[in-house]
């Protein structure tokens, strides 16, 4: 009980230890704000990528790879699978209403199919993610929010590139102007129509007349001989549908996204009528430059890989064995695809940041050290300065072991409470991190979360309650670690020279 009483009175009454406290609580807080920001920025890039993405990815070059569909017939066939698609993915220059012109990343999706694959239809502003903030708007009521909710799926149910956020009269005058009614539909990333956070961080830039405006998207043929030839090049006009926003600048800032079979036309995969050396009519099969895989929940990915890589092989030495036969060229079927996890295909991108966390936790941890020395320092004064109650203390009988209980148990508190208050200032830090970043950049003119260098638009704020145990586990740790060499001194005192002590 007496050693209760005295470490209770030494956090009261010395204020040298308060110094200690304080160490331990900035080096915790810190620590979780460093390790929550870093982990949250893996786990947001798997997030991401992984819901960009199928869980099985079939890939080759810009060429694509032929008898894609036998392949998706296939794999849709076992247990193991929900659902796969084709997509295309290429490089074009976007003009909108010549007043904005670049160079755009181009995915062609089947977008009946890719919902079922992949997040996309849940990043589309007008078919999805309006209803959805609206229901997370603070007055709505329950009643209200699973309304909007409700069709927030029922729109995602039946998204389209032939939707349009504009009224049926605009519609019909710009059509009746721009002859438009034969263009497709093409849905932007919300960086491209610089649709935007300010620095209230509310989104600024979705003006509908950036909808009225006629999109013209210029393609290369993948498969022509002559990149100079101008008729290789494909000229498209297109309305825009909707924008998307994924989170992940790359994308939003540079992607659009138009119908699978537009883009597999107007980049020369589609299959067609060729003419041999030997003037033979064939048929050149359609290409695609990847398929995408969803699998059912519970499956390991990397037993579902060889089973589809298996189909891929066969399907690839069938074809190869009929363009034999045919004594069709050789190019048709010479490319195989490759087969991989979707983390395998990111996997140069994870482990950076994986490497990136390791990193700058090991040295914010190294800084954490001060620490340790700084309450091995104070609590050693304070071993010397107590020296005569410490002889006091053990000459009515306190053991060696009793006198080293009261300082391991100081540090010990200290820990507790430094630690505890160290994980509440940083999981205040994390939880509105975002909010403190718009205020620095309100009040100080500066961006630090630049989202063109961190790939994201938006901190990680996410603690993770493991990595959160062990930070305040450490820090009560490391606040013990500090008191042993003066606990050890106190318990080895001799009480009569103590007592005797100046």
């Amino acid at each position: 009980m007496y050693k209760l009483h005295l470490i209770l009175k030494y956090l009261r009454k010395r204020r040298i230890a308060w110094v200690s406290l304080i160490a331990v609580t900035l080096c915790t807080a810190m620590v979780l704000v460093v390790i929550s920001v870093m982990g949250g920025w893996l786990r947001m890039f798997e997030e991401k990528f992984h819901g960009l993405s199928g869980d099985i990815m079939i890939t080759t070059s810009l060429r694509g790879f032929s008898h894609y569909q036998e392949m998706v017939d296939q794999i849709e066939k076992l247990p193991e699978v929900v659902a796969a698609a084709p997509v295309i993915e290429a490089y074009g220059l976007l003009d909108i209403g010549r007043q904005k012109r670049d160079g755009v990343q181009v995915i062609g999706y089947p977008i009946d199919k890719i919902g079922k694959i992949n997040k996309f239809i849940d990043s589309l502003y007008f078919q999805h993610q309006q209803y959805v903030e609206a229901a997370n708007q603070p007055g709505a009521s329950s009643v209200q929010k699973a309304e909007l909710l409700k069709q927030a799926r029922d729109a995602a149910a039946h998204a389209s590139f032939s939707f349009s956020p504009l009224d049926a009269a605009t519609r019909a005058d710009l059509a009746k102007r721009q002859q438009r009614n034969n263009w497709p539909g093409m849905i932007v990333g919300s960086g491209v129509l610089e649709i935007r956070k300010d620095r209230n961080g509310d989104t600024v830039g979705r003006e509908l007349f950036k909808y009225e405006m006629p999109a013209t998207l210029v393609l290369f043929n993948s498969q022509a001989k002559n990149l100079s030839d101008p008729s290789e090049i494909t000229r498209r006009a297109y309305w825009i549908a909707d924008d998307s926003h994924t989170g992940v600048y790359q994308y939003d800032g540079q992607a659009i996204y138009i119908p699978f079979d537009i883009a597999q036309q107007d980049m020369g995969m589609a299959a067609q009528q060729v003419t041999t050396a030997d003037n033979r009519q064939l048929t050149q099969p359609a290409r695609t430059h990847q398929i995408h895989v969803k699998l059912k929940a519970g499956v390991e990915p990397l037993a579902a890989k060889d089973k589809i890589r298996e189909i891929v092989d066969n399907v690839m030495q069938e074809a190869r064995r009929k363009d034999e036969a045919l004594a069709a060229p050789l190019s048709w079927t010479d490319i195989v695809p490759k087969v991989e996890t979707w983390r395998e295909n990111k996997a140069m991108w994870i482990a950076a940041v994986e490497h990136e966390k390791i990193l700058v936790v090991f040295l914010f941890s190294m800084i954490s050290v001060v620490a340790v020395f700084l309450i091995f320092c104070i609590f050693y004064m304070i071993v010397v300065e107590k020296t005569r109650d410490i002889g006091i203390i053990k000459s009515v009988g306190a053991t060696a072991t009793g006198v080293a209980g009261i300082f391991l148990g100081y540090g010990a508190a200290i820990g507790i409470v430094g630690g505890g208050l160290g994980f509440f200032a940083g999981f205040i830090i994390v939880s509105y991190i975002n909010e403190i970043h718009t205020a620095l950049g309100r009040w100080m003119g500066i961006q630090i979360w630049n989202p063109e260098v961190y790939v994201f638009d938006r901190i990680p704020s996410q603690i993770d309650p493991t990595e959160a145990s062990i930070i305040v586990g450490v820090a009560i740790l490391s606040s013990i670690a500090g008191a042993i060499v003066p606990a050890i001194r106190a318990a080895r005192m001799n009480p009569v020279e103590a007592v005797r002590y100046e």
